[in-house]
């Protein structure tokens, strides 16, 4: 029976994708890419609001819990609900930056603000390098889902079939595919989240929950600061990633994109409903077979066979939607921004070969790389943080030279990598906030001594502010 709800779920996203190419059959790059900003808010909404329930928090966030306590609870949560008022007033200016400079990628922006070629290579490049370990990301989860069927294939035919399914939406339809199958996938994570949390409370007697939360380890000075670094660094950055700004562009309206981050933090009312699994598996010693393992086995202990594999769809097509939309973001920074020259016909076909050589990568790398989800998505937020002090210029139309923005943007990320790898001590600061710091300042004193007058554009029709007719 599990299986067949699973495969029944499976079936589905792809007859949906399938569908929502209906009157897009011959898709430009611009539709292929961005749906030709013509998303309503619902759509947009599903697109955008897809972060929170990805695997990585559906699966990674319980397993983390539980193993790091309230040090990981504090920031992991944080981050997020701080994201939707940042985004309030950054993702409607970024939409029109979008529209104004008919930009499809955020290194779109970046060519046409600060007019230097290299600083658009170097942001894409860096972008695609810290993108990459998501899609990793996305294959471990939806292996660690599967497993609990212990179906007699191997590894690698699994992770194959999802990225053939993968790809199989996004040659159907772009980007319109897995924002219709995101409908689907939303839907079922919350029944999911809601089974396993009845469940949990049925089985178990307050009195052992409780215990298992004392159990968990406790915050410290040095672990507040690292809360509280972390939240500020992944907040700004979750607005900033390439494929956040992707999925801003497709949207109708900027009126659109405000909307949404009003009603999008009523997603983080199933979170307390996550942490239950991590108390249960905590409070009954729930033998696991990986580190990610915890909402899954305990859904495989609890729930019917039925439920096990609702649950077991849910946690793959949440992997799915995100590795579609980092690989599609991907190809489009491929085609558009390191390959120029490139027809419309061109870019579409360039990025589909991108995007089949992200999903062999994610497949490999699934293969033979074993972190906890959160540990990836904090090495994503240390790069593309250092993207927010270029974009806050550019939708605020401050003038700063190319250059001290290029300096910035490596320097911050020389900073973050360098005492992320060689674990230097930092008195638990994120060290990707430091990073920013170095980042910013550098922004900063390039637009005091005023040497940006030759790097930037000053055509005033191009301003995004508030006296402009395109707001």
């Amino acid at each position: 029976m599990a299986s067949a709800v699973f495969a029944a779920v499976i079936i589905l996203s792809f007859v949906v994708a399938f569908f929502s190419r209906r009157n897009h059959g011959r898709q430009d790059s611009r539709d292929f890419f961005t749906a030709s900003g013509q998303f309503g808010g619902v759509l947009v909404f599903l697109l955008t609001v897809g972060e929170t329930y990805s695997i990585g928090s559906i699966m990674g966030f319980p397993a983390a819990a539980m193993k790091q306590g309230i040090p990981f609870i504090d920031w992991f949560l944080g981050y997020i609900v701080l994201a939707y008022p940042v985004g309030y007033f950054l993702n409607p200016l970024l939409w029109k930056a979008g529209r104004v400079w008919n930009a499809l990628t955020f290194a779109d922006l970046f060519r046409t603000y600060f007019r230097s070629r290299f600083l658009e290579v170097i942001v894409a490049v860096s972008a695609i390098l810290f993108m990459l370990p998501l899609g990793e990301l996305q294959m471990a989860g939806i292996l660690t889902a599967i497993s609990e069927f212990h179906w007699p294939v191997s590894s690698v035919t699994i992770t194959a079939g999802a990225a053939l399914l993968t790809f199989s939406w996004l040659a159907l339809s772009g980007v319109r595919a897995p924002a219709w199958v995101a409908a689907i996938k939303d839907t079922i994570v919350i029944v999911a989240i809601v089974l396993i949390a009845v469940a949990v409370l049925r089985d178990s007697s307050w009195h052992a929950l409780a215990a298992a939360s004392r159990a968990m380890p406790l915050s410290t000075a040095q672990g507040n600061v690292y809360a509280v670094t972390t939240i500020i660094t992944q907040a700004l950055g979750f607005c900033v990633a390439p494929q956040t700004i992707a999925f801003i562009f497709t949207a109708k309206s900027a009126r659109i994109v405000r909307r949404n981050q009003i009603v999008m933090p009523l997603y983080m009312l199933m979170f307390p409903l996550l942490l239950l699994s991590s108390l249960y598996a905590g409070a009954t010693g729930l033998p696991m077979d990986a580190k990610n393992s915890v909402f899954i086995s305990v859904a495989a202990a609890l729930l019917p066979s039925w439920g096990l594999g609702l649950v077991a769809a849910a946690c793959v097509l949440s992997g799915l939607v995100i590795l579609a939309g980092i690989c599609l973001s991907i190809g489009s920074l491929v085609s558009r921004n390191l390959v120029q020259g490139l027809s419309d016909a061109r870019q579409k076909d360039c990025a589909r070969l991108v995007i089949t050589f992200c999903l062999i990568f994610s497949v490999f790398a699934a293969m033979r790389f074993s972190a906890l989800m959160p540990v990836l998505t904090t090495m994503f937020y240390l790069g593309v943080i250092q993207l927010f002090p270029a974009i806050l210029c550019m939708v605020r139309s401050v003038p700063v030279a190319a250059a001290f923005v290029t300096a910035g943007f490596l320097a911050g990320e020389t900073v973050s990598l360098a005492l992320a790898f060689f674990s230097v001590p930092t008195g638990g600061v994120n060290a990707g906030f430091i990073g920013l710091l170095v980042n910013a300042a550098i922004v900063f004193t390039g637009y005091r001594v005023g040497a940006a007058s030759a790097g930037v554009i000053a055509d005033p029709h191009l301003t995004l502010r508030s006296g402009n007719k395109v707001c």
